[in-house]
């Protein structure tokens, strides 16, 4: 009986703490599946205070005098019926939290494909390159014939200084699908190449120029 009983407590011990863990990712869906960033990001060093804190009750309950079993019988049987609602409360804040997260994501994507749609629909597909910060390497009429390629290629360049979250780079991979799909056809197989080097030779002439 004392077997299974600590068997059950290990059980225990090991569900309360894939709950905690798991939870970290279910908050903060949809980043990337990464045990070792769940870990760090659980603050784990919390969980033994946790567990200290139901053995402590745990350890109080089996002091009291309960069907004449002694107190190690007691404590293996108390300890794993109150982290049980430990338990359910991981996973109540896993479960709200990724329904909560998932929302938002459905919310952004229908936001983006809206945006492709509009994108498509203009000829101008946003593609952003650099950020907020970016400092020109070239003088402005070299950048301007740059973006002249790009829109050729059906391309709008685009720079911003915010700073995606998880849930935004996952929705925007729904403008991605439907642009790359919709450039592709409008420029042929290799147009991504095709502009690339354009741009290298541009920028090469102007390098040759600035010798």
């Amino acid at each position: 009986m004392n077997k299974k009983i600590i068997i059950l407590n290990v059980i225990t011990i090991l569900l309360v703490t894939a709950g905690y863990i798991f939870g970290i990712y279910c908050i903060n869906y949809p980043m990337k599946f990464d045990i070792l960033r769940m870990i760090k990001d659980s603050e784990i060093q919390y969980l033994p205070v946790i567990f200290a804190a139901t053995a402590l009750v745990t350890y109080l309950i089996s002091s009291l005098d309960i069907k004449n079993l002694s107190f190690k019988n007691k404590f293996l049987r108390i300890f794993p019926v109150l982290n049980l609602p430990v338990l359910s409360f991981f996973m109540y804040m896993a479960i709200t939290g990724f329904t909560e997260n998932k929302r938002e994501l459905i919310k952004r994507e229908n936001y983006y494909i809206q945006k492709a749609g509009k994108d498509i629909k203009n000829d101008q597909v946003s593609r952003e390159y650099g950020n907020g910060f970016f400092i020109p390497m070239y003088d402005q009429k070299t950048m301007s014939n740059i973006d002249s390629i790009r829109k050729k290629y059906g391309i709008m360049s685009k720079t911003s200084s915010c700073v995606f979250d998880d849930m935004d780079h996952k929705a925007r991979e729904k403008y991605s699908e439907l642009t790359e799909s919709y450039l592709k056809k409008r420029n042929g197989k290799g147009w991504e190449e095709r502009m690339n080097q354009e741009i290298e030779g541009l920028k090469k002439a102007k390098n040759s120029e600035n010798k």
